[in-house]
């Protein structure tokens, strides 16, 4: 098979960091484009990572025939405009989350995806790093009994409160958009059921979009579960569940890049503490490597389906009507 040639569209830190690194740190790829508002920045994108085509607009790259595949890091509010654009022009999407921020888009993009064959996929890397399967395996064999409740969390500290993108509402900002959907998608993820009863509290703020969150919701099995979420805190990005038999903590639960890409699953059953660490993966290479993959098989991965990126928007457009 030859190597999947990906266009890049939108210059964001998340596609330097991370994403550009993983696709280039993959066999089946290479990067053969990439387009950004800012023809400086798409400039030096091309010098640092080797790129050699750089387009001025991203109507161009999508309309390249040399571009199979697009990753997409622009900001919310953008989203759906170049992931249908792409799509109707038969490149497969992956596309930064929340991949959209209403339900009736995405149905229409799935819709778009399957009519041109091609793969569209929302980008929650932390769900191809092998701690979350572990974990998923350890609660269904019951190491600590049934689920009572789960508390999942992600928080950071924003730095520069006058210029980010994250608190521009109509860029789609907020702190639920931006990381409260993580601790959201690791919940169904980890239980596999769609909440009956959803409240939302926004914390105090003086900015034009909710910056401190906390979600409760329960489930039909009787789980209880929280999302909490901040700019204003330390990193905090864990997943902590409480059951019949026991407990168990994922300290590094999205971020296991911070821990040197190694995932952690304390838990304790009987009395007796257990510890997981040989969990080591880059959660974006093995992201990029699910995704070719699904492109080979024509089939979305049995860890993030078509169904289960609906029911991640669904959610989230109902919990920002909350909030808002």
């Amino acid at each position: 098979m030859k190597k999947l040639r990906w266009g890049i569209i939108g210059a964001a830190n998340i596609a330097k960091q991370q994403v550009i690194p993983a696709i280039q740190q993959t066999n089946e790829a290479e990067i053969i484009a990439i387009a950004s508002r800012s023809e400086e920045k798409a400039q030096q994108f091309a010098i640092n990572f080797n790129i050699p085509n750089v387009y001025n607009s991203y109507e161009a790259l999508i309309e390249s025939p040399e571009v199979d595949a697009v990753y997409i890091a622009l900001p919310n509010t953008h989203h759906k405009k170049w992931a249908l654009a792409a799509i109707q022009a038969k490149k497969h999407v992956l596309c930064e989350k929340p991949i959209v921020l209403q339900a009736s888009d995405l149905r229409e993009l799935q819709s778009e995806s399957d009519k041109h064959g091609v793969i569209l996929m929302e980008a929650f890397m932390y769900r191809f790093h092998p701690q979350m399967a572990k974990a998923k395996e350890l609660l269904k064999q019951g190491v600590i009994g049934d689920v009572l409740t789960i508390r999942s969390r992600f928080h950071f500290t924003i730095e520069d409160w006058d210029n980010d993108i994250r608190l521009n509402p109509n860029l789609g900002g907020g702190v639920f958009n931006d990381i409260g959907c993580y601790p959201l998608n690791a919940i169904h993820y980890l239980i596999e059921e769609s909440p009956v009863n959803v409240q939302a509290l926004a914390g105090k703020s003086d900015k034009q979009v909710d910056t401190h969150v906390t979600v409760q919701l329960n489930y039909p099995s009787g789980i209880l579960a929280q999302v909490d979420a901040s700019f204003y805190a330390p990193m905090t990005n864990t997943v902590d569940i409480i059951g019949t038999k026991g407990t168990m903590q994922l300290p590094f639960a999205f971020r296991s890049d911070l821990n040197g890409h190694e995932g952690i699953i304390q838990y304790e059953s009987n009395n007796e503490t257990y510890f997981i660490t040989e969990l080591a993966a880059n959660a974006y290479v093995e992201q990029i490597k699910a995704f070719q993959l699904a492109i080979q098989n024509n089939e979305l991965p049995l860890n993030y389906t078509a169904a289960q990126m609906l029911q991640q928007v669904i959610e989230l457009e109902k919990i920002n009507r909350l909030l808002h």
